[in-house]
Parts: C-alpha cells; structure tokens; sequence
C-alpha cells in the first residue's frame, strides 16, 4: 500500500498519457486548427512569414514544422506537437512537485492536469495553448523552488521557461510577469539572492529583445490585431471568471467553484497557493481594464488557459497542506469530498472530450469528396468567419472556392455548400440560373453543411 502511495503522481501520470494519447485517433480538425496546419505545411521561410502575418509568437508554429517534417504531414502527427508537452508536463510535475512539497500534493495536481475543464480539449489541439501552459507551468514550479529551497540554480529554468512562455503565445508572458513581480518582491524582502534575481531579469529581456520587434511588426501588419467588436462588459468578465471551472453540467461548475474556495479555506498559510490561484484573476482583470481603456474587445477565454497550471497547482498546495488550523478528521473528509468532485467532472469533461473529437468523425466527408468531386470542381459556400472553407483548405487543397459571382468560371461540377443557418435564404443567393441538386448533409468536427450540385437550368453546359 505504501508503495502504491509513493508511486500514486506517476501512476496518474500515465494513466493522463494513455488518456491523451486516445483522444488522437481521429481527422477532426477546427478552424484555428485547420489555420495553423496550413501554416507549418510549407518550407520553413514560408512558415515564419506566415507566422509574422499572424498575431502571435512563433515557437508553436516553428515545433509543430519541424515535428512534421521529421514524421509526416497528418493529423495525428499535428495533434502530437501538443500531447507530447502535456505528457512531460505529467511527469515533470510528478519529480518536482513530490520533492517540492509531498506526493498527494503532486498526486493531485496531475489529476486536475487531466480532469478539469478545457485541459484535456487544449491538449490535443493544433493550437500553442498547451504548449506554453506547460511552460508556464515549469516556470512557475522553478519559481516556487526559489522561494522554497533557495536553489540559485533554479534561475536558470526560470528564466529558459519565461522565454518559452513568452515566445508560445503573449499570455504566457503575461502570466509570468506577475510572477516576475512577486519574485522580485520576495528577494527584496529576502535581500539575500537579489543580485543574481536582477541579472536573471535584465537577461530575460534582452531574449525578448526578438519577441519585441516581431509583436510590433505583428501589430502594424496584421488588420485584425484588434477586433471592431464592442467593449468589455460585466457580465463578460463574470463569464470569464468562471472559465476554469465550467463544465458542461452547470451543478459540478459550482462544485469545482466551491472545492477551490473551500481548498483556500483550509490551506489558507500556504501564501503561494493563494497566489497562484490569483494569478488567471490577474491576468483576467489586466486584459479587462485594457479593453475597457482602447474600448476593444480582444480577449478570449482561451487565453487565460497558460495559466491554468498555476491555478491547479496552488489548488493542490492549499489543499494538500498540513500547514492547516482544520482539524485532522474534517480536513480528511474534505479531501475526500473534493477529490471525488474532480474525479466526477473530469469523467464529465472526459465523455465531452471524446464526443467532440469522435462525433461527426471527417471519414465520411472525405470518403463522399473522393468519390465525387473532380479535379476541375469548385464550390461556392454560404457560411459565416469562413470556417468550413479553411477547415477544406486542409482536408481538400485542391478543391477551389469560388465567390458566387464567379461561378461561371469553375470549369468542372459546381457544388454549393450551404450552413444551416443559411438553409432557409438558399431563395435570396444569386444562383436562381441554376437547379439545386440535394446531395445531403456533411459533418465534421464541430460543424455540419448541406452539399448542392448545381446545374444550369437550360442545360449549356
């Protein structure tokens, strides 16, 4: 039993890994997904170029091209490039957190890696959120190192984890520099390690010096930096607050909601849990008060998913503490409590994972377009933020989208491709000179549309 006991983080570990590496299995790719597959299909310059055209850093991007060129351009093979930061992230967690504090504390946190909302989706995803979770994640264990064991060797990890951080995705930076602030604060305090504390920092800037230069370049370039939407509103950001506790069964939203503040409650001298579980509120509140000062809308929710290890990680300090005023027995049954609340909604998030990412499976529209479509087809879509046409940009390159008003011009069959929403106005689009030819509806991923085969009515073709 003792054995098991001492061996529980990695145990969980695996068990995440094996979990991950399951939801793999499939060609169901989103738009942002299906974006950021065609940016790393190329050869590497015209990746950065791309990426410079985008608003975001480039380390995701430049893995994910290297990553496929090593083992092939495909799905599974996409999806890798953030599996595999997780799964060391588990393991990584299960060394350091059990040296760091104790292995409950590790044990638990792991779990909450596979369990709680958003994590397991973000980490299978073509995208660079798990990617520079992870490495805000370790920068944050260097971090608790420092103030914990004074290990002066830990700068070193604390600053290559910002710089990875940071050049994953602009929120990593902005996670950390919270953290950057309550280091300094701490070895002001401390006195003793201020120096080198300094050094790491003018050092960690001068190797964003790059990160600068592209986010400005980015920003000049990129039309769609900023959205046109409106301002921030109080109802958003309540939303956004509950975030990282929303699953998609509202009563075990609360519960989590609970489990963290009763987690506060009982581990309440762990200062740094504390903190860490404040750091998504601080950097949700910095996004908000900077919509609310340029009156753009900017944020999105997903953004606050880099700091999420910290969140979880200062969960699982305060409530695995034995530094505690609650009595042994009611801190037991509480643990207990809790821990059954995170196994029941990560059972939750763990059928919605595997529902989204095996339901409405690409096999059948990829088998109907191999039977049907020709090399001298085209197609005109009806659909709103060009969602399913990057999405077949990827699945169907060769398959050219023409805009309606140039529909004379596809020398092949003609296929309209036609969103629910838009079932109803098919009246009102400019193809009135055309029979519609119901072929039946598609599906992938999150998305469906009606297929029409048009056909002159007068039969000139």
């Amino acid at each position: 039993m003792k054995t098991i006991r001492e061996k529980l983080p990695f145990i969980i570990a695996a068990a995440g890994s094996i979990l991950y590496l399951a939801l793999l299995f499939n060609n169901n790719v989103w738009m942002d997904e299906a974006f950021t597959a065609l940016l790393v299909k190329g050869s590497f310059k015209d990746m950065m170029e791309r990426s410079l055209a985008d608003t975001l850093p480039p380390l995701y991007n430049i893995w994910a091209w290297c990553f496929v060129k090593l083992f092939g351009y495909h799905t599974l093979t996409l999806k890798l490039t953030s599996v595999i930061p997780m799964v060391i992230l588990l393991f990584y967690s299960a060394f350091r957190v059990s040296d760091l504090y104790n292995k409950n504390t590790a044990a638990c946190f792991i779990l909450t890696l596979i369990t709680m909302p958003h994590l397991l989706s973000c980490a299978v995803e073509i995208r660079m959120y798990a990617l520079c979770l992870v490495f805000v994640t370790m920068a944050v264990i260097s971090a608790l190192y420092l103030t914990e064991k004074a290990a002066g060797k830990e700068l070193v990890l604390f600053v290559l984890f910002t710089v990875l951080a940071g050049y994953s995705h602009h929120y990593g930076l902005i996670s950390l520099l919270f953290v950057w602030s309550a280091m300094l604060i701490f070895f002001i305090i401390k006195k003793d390690g201020l120096k080198r504390f300094i050094f790491s920092a003018v050092l960690t800037a001068v190797l964003f010096i790059p990160y600068i230069i592209m986010t400005l370049y980015q920003i000049k370039n990129a039309s769609g930096y900023f959205t046109t939407a409106d301002g921030p509103t109080m109802g958003s950001f309540i939303s956004s607050l509950r975030f990282p506790f929303v699953t998609n069964i509202t009563p075990l939203s609360a519960l989590l909601l609970l489990s963290v503040l009763a987690a506060i409650l009982i581990g309440n001298r762990k200062k740094e849990g504390c903190l860490l579980i404040l750091l998504y509120i601080a950097v949700l509140t910095l996004s908000y008060i900077l919509e609310f000062v340029t009156g753009r809308s900017f944020f999105s929710g997903r953004y606050l998913i880099p700091s999420f290890g910290a969140l979880w990680l200062g969960f699982s300090i305060l409530l695995f503490s034995d530094d505690t005023d609650t009595p042994g027995k009611a801190k037991k049954v509480i643990r207990s409590l809790i821990v059954v609340i995170l196994i029941l909604s990560g059972t939750a998030d763990i059928s919605s994972a595997f529902r989204e990412e095996y339901a409405g499976d690409a096999a059948s529209m990829l088998a109907f377009f191999d039977e049907n479509i020709g090399k001298d087809d085209g197609y005109i879509i009806y659909e709103d933020n060009y969602q399913i046409e990057w999405c077949l940009k990827y699945y169907e390159p060769e398959l050219k989208k023409y805009d309606p008003e140039k529909i004379d011009e596809i020398k092949g069959n003609i296929w309209c491709f036609v969103t629910p929403e838009y079932a109803e106005m098919l009246d009102e689009m400019p193809i009135k000179a055309y029979n519609m030819d119901y072929k039946g509806e598609l599906s992938f991923d999150r998305y469906s549309f009606l297929v029409y085969m048009l056909k002159e009515q007068d039969d000139r073709r």
